[in-house]
């Protein structure tokens, strides 16, 4: 296209741009054509951008398409136009009086759509490793299948989802999981473990959503698990037995959750924002065997600033028995280890937490392994941690412990564990979590060091 063509299209769509009546357009969708090195169906790729045939075209809604395309993280690189010249192209939209039936080319480059990893941690008084399989998009269908196991000193699991995404054709989604998990509850006093109640869980939950934009959805779900709690064991020989929820049954949820995420990682170091609302709810009403509320609010913050990337997560979760039937064990609230760095692994455990992590991380090198395509990044990090874990319901339940029980020792809001440090990651692009992270931190109340490393996260579930 000479340089004369190019000012004429641009004067055109100034003139339209300006004009006191809003133009309509001439062009319509006849069919989608995929070039390229994808496996995405084609009828996949129409529901992602929204373009159905006989719908109209014009330039903002070709570029709309591509930039849904972009937001689904399928393709490494996207583009959606049609085969005819500018010029012409604003001669069909604008001033012809004839309607005009085209085809959309979209040329993408898919992404690895699976992948197989293995998951370890160990530190702060704890491991685990396992192997995770993840496909983003099975069959080429735009739907994900995650399957995940674990073996650890205080917790393993088998667990596998189903999520499809974006229906074709409406603006829903819906998502399916099962699982098994076996895990020793620890109890702590003065950074001291005194007892643990081993438990097993399984079962599976199912969520429908809409998808309200791009980056918005809302979820309804129900969730039925079986928990089964063992007489405590492990009891430290000078310790006194704490209260907890001795009670097995089944665990029915009703749950709602609200989200807001454009996070985007591309070289595996994330920026964007994320919103999280969450909320269930158990009673007996609906065949559940224990009573409790849980409410979640997440905001996680993350930036980038040339070489750095600071982060900043805020959460608070209220998780409190509506009756003496209570909150199970399971689902106590714990913090310690991965997210309160410089403390045990579910050290503190309660009903009401505010918790705070600031982080930021240094890109040092960009790497690329000998004879391969695979790159990685190297950083380094700081971070400062802080949380307070309230233990209103000692027991899980409304009911007092008994009084052959000492009284428990009432936290306050004040009581806040903090903790700072450093670490290193070795970071995968395309990968949200870290391939390798190696954390260093310091509890202040605690006056101790701990250190964790985790392979992809460590499977924590």
């Amino acid at each position: 296209m000479t340089g004369v063509q190019l000012r004429l299209a641009g004067l055109i769509v100034i003139c339209l741009a300006t004009w006191p009546v809003a133009a309509e357009a001439r062009l319509v969708v006849d069919r989608v054509v995929v070039r390229g090195a994808t496996n995405v169906t084609t009828r996949v790729l129409t529901a992602r951008m929204r373009l159905y045939s006989g719908d109209p075209l014009d330039f903002a809604v070709l570029s709309a398409a591509e930039q849904r395309l972009l937001e689904s993280d399928l393709f490494s690189s996207v583009r959606v136009f049609i085969d005819l010249p500018t010029p012409e192209a604003v001669r069909r939209m604008y001033l012809d009086e004839i309607t005009y039936p085209v085809e959309v080319v979209v040329e993408a480059v898919g992404k690895q759509p699976w992948m197989v990893f293995p998951t370890a941690s160990f530190g702060s008084d704890d491991w685990a490793g396992g192997v995770v399989y993840a496909n983003q998009n099975l069959f080429g269908r735009d739907v994900q299948l995650i399957s995940a196991g674990q073996i650890g000193q205080s917790r393993s699991y088998a667990f596998v989802g189903y999520r499809d995404p974006l229906v074709v054709g409406a603006p829903l989604t819906y998502s399916m999981s099962t699982l098994y998990r076996r895990e020793q509850m620890r109890f702590f006093v003065n950074h001291r473990m005194v007892m643990q109640v081993p438990t097993t869980v399984a079962g599976g939950d199912g969520q429908i959503g809409w998808v309200l934009s791009p980056h918005t959805r809302a979820f309804l779900g129900v969730s039925a698990r079986y928990q089964a709690v063992n007489q405590a064991e492990g009891l430290a020989p000078d310790a006194t037995p704490l209260p907890y929820n001795s009670r097995s049954g089944r665990i029915f949820l009703l749950q709602f959750q609200f989200q807001y995420d454009d996070t985007r990682a591309e070289e595996g170091l994330r920026h964007g924002i994320l919103l999280l609302l969450k909320n269930e709810v158990s009673d007996r009403y609906w065949v559940s065997d224990f009573d409790y509320s849980k409410f979640e609010t997440r905001v996680e913050l993350y930036g980038r600033t040339r070489w750095n990337y600071p982060s900043l997560i805020l959460k608070m979760v209220l998780d409190y028995p509506t009756s003496d039937h209570g909150v199970p064990v399971t689902e106590e609230l714990r913090i310690g280890g991965p997210n309160l760095r410089g403390y045990l692994t579910n050290e503190f455990h309660g009903d009401t937490l505010f918790s705070a992590q600031v982080e930021d991380q240094a890109v040092l090198l960009r790497l690329r392994l000998p004879w391969t395509q695979v790159r990685f990044n190297v950083a380094t990090a700081i971070f400062v941690d802080a949380a307070t874990l309230l233990d209103r319901h000692p027991d899980g339940t409304t009911v007092p412990p008994p009084d052959t029980l000492p009284p428990p020792v009432r936290s306050k809001l004040k009581d806040i564990h903090a903790s700072f440090g450093g670490g290193v990651r070795f970071i995968l692009p395309g990968v949200v979590i870290p391939a390798l992270k190696i954390d260093v931190g310091y509890g202040i109340d605690v006056r101790d060091v701990a250190v964790t490393v985790s392979i992809a996260g460590g499977g924590i579930m």
